[in-house]
This record gives C-alpha cells, sequence and structure tokens, in this order.
C-alpha cells in the first residue's frame, strides 16, 4: 500500500506556519493597531503580505524534491494541501479586513454592515493545476514564493471590490482611482485612472506579481476614503489642506503656486499636481515623460556628480543607477525597452539632482538603492520581475514612498 503523505506534510506545514505567524513582531504590531481601531487597508495589505511571505516559507520547507513521490507535485497532493493552507490564510486575512471596514465604517458614519470576500477557489485550483502540470517539482517550485503572497493580498482587493458594490447598491455614489507606482507595466498603465462607479475597468482591483498599485475609494457622502489608508477627510476641507505629491517643504497654497510659478527644470516646470488636479494622472505622465527627456538630454557627468555629491555613493554607482532609469533596455512584458517614465520616481530625482539637495526625502535614497541592487542582478542576468521582488526585500521604494504620504497628510 503507498503511503498517504499529505497528512504528515500538513502537520509540518502548519506547525511551522503557526509557529512563525505567532512570533512575527510585524504581526503583532499589525494586529495591535486592529484592536485600537487604528488598522487601514495598508495596514491589512501589509498583513497579507507577511501571512503569505510565512505560509510560502512552509511551504517551501516542507515541499521538495525529496519529499515528494518520484520528484513530482502530484494533484491530489496539490489540491488537499493547498486547499487546507490557503483556506487558513483566506480566514486570516478576511477577519482582518473585515474589522478594518467595519472601524472605517463606524468613523465615516456609515451604518452598513461591512463585506466579506469568498474564498477565491478558481485561484486556488489555478496554482493547484499548474503545480500539478510538471514532471519535476523543480520547475514549478516557484509558485510557491511570490503566487502565494499574491493570494493573501487579493484577498484584500476583494474586501474593497465588495465593499464598494454594496455602498453602490444602497444609493452612495463611490468613486475608484487607480494609480500606478514604481515602474507599471503597460497592464497596469492601461488600469489607471479615476472612475465613477459602477463604471470601472473589469481588473481594477486585480493584481499581477509584485504589483504595488494604490486604489482611492469614494463612497459617495461627501467623504473620501483613502481604502489604503483609512484617512476620511471632507473634500471642501481637503481642497484647502491637501498638499501636493511633490516632496517640496511648504504646506502654504501661496507658496505652492509660487513654486509653480517659478520651478523649472531644463525647460520642463513642475506643478502641484495630486489626485484631485489630475485624476487621471495626465498631467503626472507628461511631466514624467518630459523630465526623463530633459535628464537624458543634460550633460552626463554633471549629473551623475550632483547625485553623488547629495547622497553619498559613489560616481560609479550613481552611473549604473542613472543608466538603468533612463538609458538601458530591457526585454520587460511588453517588449525590449525602457522603463516607462514614473512621476514619483522623477520627482526623486529631481530632489536628488538639485544643488545642495535640501529637499531630499528618505524615500529618495531609498531609491537609488533599489535600482542600484536591482541593476546588478539584472546584470548578473537575473529577469527584471524576479530582480525587483528580491530587492524589494531590502529597499521597498513603493513602502517607503507610502511612508512619507501618510506623514505629510496625503494618505
Amino acid at each position: 500500500m503507498v503511503e498517504d503523505i499529505v497528512p504528515s506534510l500538513l502537520k509540518k506545514i502548519k506547525s511551522e506556519f503557526e509557529g512563525a505567524r505567532l512570533d512575527s513582531e510585524v504581526l503583532k504590531d499589525l494586529l495591535s493597531k486592529l484592536d485600537h481601531s487604528k488598522a487601514s487597508y495598508l495596514d491589512a495589505n501589509q498583513y497579507a503580505i507577511e501571512i503569505g511571505e510565512i505560509l510560502s516559507k512552509a511551504l517551501g520547507a516542507s515541499l521538495t524534491n525529496e519529499t515528494l513521490p518520484d520528484g513530482k507535485m502530484y494533484y491530489n497532493i496539490a489540491q488537499r494541501v493547498l486547499t487546507n493552507v490557503l483556506g487558513r490564510n483566506y480566514e486570516l486575512v478576511s477577519d482582518y479586513t473585515e474589522q478594518v471596514q467595519k472601524n472605517l465604517n463606524s468613523e465615516a458614519k456609515i451604518g452598513l454592515t461591512a463585506q466579506v470576500p469568498e474564498l477565491n477557489q478558481d485561484r486556488i485550483d489555478g496554482l493547484v493545476n499548474r503545480l500539478a502540470s510538471e514532471e519535476s517539482f523543480d520547475d514549478v517550485k516557484w509558485l510557491l514564493d511570490d503566487p502565494i503572497v499574491n493570494f493573501s493580498q487579493s484577498i484584500v482587493d476583494d474586501s474593497i471590490r465588495k465593499n464598494a458594490e454594496f455602498h453602490h447598491k444602497v444609493g452612495l455614489s463611490p468613486k475608484i482611482v487607480r494609480r500606478v507606482v514604481g515602474h507599471p507595466c503597460k497592464w497596469c498603465k492601461s488600469l489607471e485612472g479615476s472612475y465613477n462607479y459602477p463604471e470601472v475597468p473589469k481588473d481594477i482591483y486585480r493584481r499581477h506579481g509584485n504589483c504595488r498599485c494604490t486604489v482611492d475609494y469614494h463612497p459617495g457622502n461627501g467623504k473620501k476614503q483613502n481604502v489604503h489608508t483609512k484617512k476620511w477627510t471632507d473634500e471642501k476641507q481637503k481642497l484647502v489642506r491637501k498638499r501636493s505629491r511633490i516632496g517640496i517643504e511648504s504646506v502654504d497654497e501661496r507658496e505652492q503656486k509660487r513654486y509653480n510659478r517659478v520651478m523649472k527644470s531644463s525647460g520642463a516646470v513642475y506643478g502641484a499636481w495630486n489626485d484631485r488636479n489630475d485624476p487621471y494622472n495626465k498631467e503626472r505622465d507628461r511631466h514624467a515623460q518630459e523630465f526623463y527627456e530633459s535628464v537624458r538630454n543634460r550633460n552626463k557627468q554633471h549629473e551623475i556628480v550632483k547625485v553623488s555629491k547629495n547622497s553619498r555613493l559613489s560616481q560609479s554607482d550613481v552611473e549604473k543607477i542613472y543608466n538603468h532609469i533612463f538609458i538601458n533596455e530591457y526585454d520587460l512584458e511588453d517588449g525590449r525597452k525602457r522603463f516607462d517614465p514614473s512621476y514619483d520616481m522623477a520627482e526623486s530625482w529631481r530632489r536628488l539632482s538639485e544643488i545642495g539637495g535640501k529637499n531630499i526625502q528618505p524615500h529618495d535614497l531609498v531609491m537609488l538603492n533599489h535600482e542600484l541592487m536591482e541593476h546588478d542582478l539584472m546584470a548578473k542576468g537575473m529577469k527584471y520581475d524576479e530582480a525587483h521582488e528580491l530587492t524589494n526585500k531590502t529597499y521597498n521604494y513603493q513602502k517607503a514612498w507610502i511612508a512619507w504620504m501618510k506623514e505629510k497628510g496625503d494618505l
């Protein structure tokens, strides 16, 4: 009789997962925020990522060519294991998002029940089928890495979707705004924009591996909720006190207007663009295109010297970063090309290249280190997605940018 290895595998995976989950300081902090009604959808996303990464490690430690019969992930094994452990992930993450939504509804004085998304069994079935499709487990073991984290994140996105739909059904008029961060792919760029619910793209809540797009949710009751930060504000007050997304020091509107009139960089004028006055990111995209081109037309050595002096990175490292962002072409999802211009990265580079560097922000330096490490990994033959994911574990530009935006009060 062939031994059924699934019970022993599940026992080991669960033991490692639950032990690491209970020991995680990240999860402890996030659960504490939830207990004090301070958690946001951004926290829920971080919670989902941490849960996903813990499970991924537990799966990777237990499922190997040596532990699987004939070194293959048979369908029966994959189906029983993933249905069990991903079901547990769903329970943990959906419980967190439900409480976040309850707190948001209460804070906004919306007397509605928080909606809980259904378990996405199709997503689990897709992973199971793919794992069982190869003769050697080594050829598909990567599916237990980022796709597991992505599954956990999708629960948060599904929660946002379901609550937005529910609010619409009861008479509110939600507005959904999706915005890209970092090096966006062509697919993410196609979803970017502001939409009056229910006229939204079919995939607006979906994300691929390493996707860090942000989504704003407007319930339509005169208040705006950023679904990733839980910040509710009166729209009229927001017009007066919201800061721009350009990282300048002043928050006074008069100073912002003055900045818009006089701030120039090689012919490209940079204004206080944000989701209010540029809901479709058209101006930000235009400025990013203009800025990247202006950088390419500058004296390269002078640019490298300025950034090196302001960041204290060596000139050779800054040159690598410069080439990586502005010059090099790579095999990306939509062909061999340069990275698409990013408004936030353009603003980071602008501050880094200003004489004196007085306006440099912490996330600007994170960007430099991220691009340097990513460049070096890709120079060794690693594909972009893999290099980007690995680099994010050490230098996460998007995470640092979000922290800066929250500190400014823009999220």
